[in-house]
């Protein structure tokens, strides 16, 4: 079976995740040619879509029966996937390497590796190993929307743009290229691209639920609410009864987005009693009870995700969220700060210092926060604004 990493959904998991995943980092761990929709027949042109596994021609041409890089891969995978899970990024850079040391002609190899030093915050080398990827395998569109994504983190926007026109030549029915394309331009405050960008993913792709979030995230940015709603709506429609906890998490969101925040948690609570060791939708219930201000719920999830989770960094934000939120603005500083030493350009928690220095007394280094943080992401004033920060 191939296994497609794609983080996207839930669109929103407090402001540190929402940054990460409004990056679009659509990541391949592993890729086998076996299982799925990758054996459907190559006469057939699908969709490179954000909600199904990825189509074997985005990656260029690759043998229709099982190769022993496909071997080597399935071999990895469990253990690279139950590191990632547990943050122990560098554990699955050591499985990379040795990987690669088995199969270094390996293109998705070298960019699943990329991916582990980026969410070790090593960005130079991942895009050392994007290059390396691109270098064996020029043909592999989702090679180059892996390279993009990391150029948007990096603030690179223009070159991002580049890759991610690559990729549509490459792989023209690509749903998740022109997601991409908008979110550069979300990130740029270009809402009206963006929007235009999100609506073409739709029309490639009207049964997936990104296509729809993503366009009434960057029209609630844009301040168009009711456009907003309507496509949060057609997003909780494509999931009526949602049967796992990953489509709750999903609807949680477009909820959230609508400040339906007692249906949101609702959903919430569904996907964790499916789910009760789903960090990530511990993560989203803190953020949510944060907005409707039950602040001592919304902690105890935030310490719970993290006391599984002690590394991830998008929950210290989230509890830093709640914190500045409730005005506990010493806590929330020294949150802040132990995250910026870590990650120094994580503009979420940069704007959310530079907000509690400003309600402290330090104007001149909140602005200098802030500012820091708009040159990184220059959204980021209108992002934070929907979560009630200014």
């Amino acid at each position: 079976m191939s296994v497609w990493k794609c983080f996207v959904y839930p669109l929103r998991r407090g402001p540190g995740a929402f940054i990460a995943k409004l990056v679009l980092s659509f990541h391949v761990i592993i890729q086998g040619t076996s299982g799925g929709l990758a054996q459907m027949d190559d006469r057939v042109v699908q969709t490179f879509s954000a909600c199904h596994v990825a189509p074997r021609g985005a990656f260029g041409e690759l043998p229709k029966v099982e190769s022993k890089e496909a071997r080597i891969e399935r071999a990895v995978g469990f253990e690279v996937r139950r590191s990632m899970r547990a943050d122990n990024h560098a554990k699955a850079i050591e499985q990379f390497d040795q990987a690669i040391e088995r199969d270094p002609k390996n293109s998705r190899l070298f960019a699943s590796r990329g991916n582990a030093h980026r969410a070790n915050h090593q960005l130079n080398e991942a895009l050392a190993d994007f290059d390396r990827a691109i270098e064996l395998n020029p043909n592999a569109s989702a090679h180059f929307l892996d390279r993009a994504s990391l150029r948007t983190e990096m603030s690179e926007f223009g070159r991002a743009i580049e890759d991610i026109d690559e990729a549509l030549r490459l792989y023209p029915r690509n749903a998740l290229g022109y997601l991409a394309r908008g979110s550069v331009h979300m990130n740029k405050r270009e809402y009206d691209l963006a929007i235009e960008e999100f609506t073409q993913s739709i029309k490639l792709d009207p049964f997936c639920q990104a296509g729809f979030n993503a366009r009434g995230f960057a029209r609630e940015l844009k301040g168009e609410h009711e456009s907003a709603v309507a496509d949060y709506n057609r997003a909780i429609e494509l999931d009526p009864n949602p049967g796992n906890a990953v489509a709750f998490m999903r609807r949680a969101s477009a909820h959230s987005g609508k400040f339906e925040f007692d249906r949101a948690l609702r959903d919430l609570d569904q996907a964790l009693m499916l789910e009760p060791a789903n960090t990530a939708a511990l993560n989203n219930r803190c953020m949510t009870r944060t907005r409707a201000g039950a602040f001592g719920g919304a902690l105890s999830d935030c310490n719970e995700a993290l006391r599984r989770r002690p590394d991830n960094l998008n929950f210290r934000d989230s509890r830093a969220f709640a914190n500045l939120t409730r005005g506990a603005l010493d806590e929330a500083l020294a949150e802040y700060d132990a995250i910026i030493l870590i990650d120094a350009r994580k503009s979420v928690s940069l704007y959310g210092r530079g907000i509690a220095k400003r309600r402290k007394g330090d104007v001149e280094g909140g602005d200098a926060d802030t500012a820091a943080a708009i040159a990184i992401k220059p959204f980021i004033a209108d992002y934070m604004a929907i979560y009630g920060i200014k």
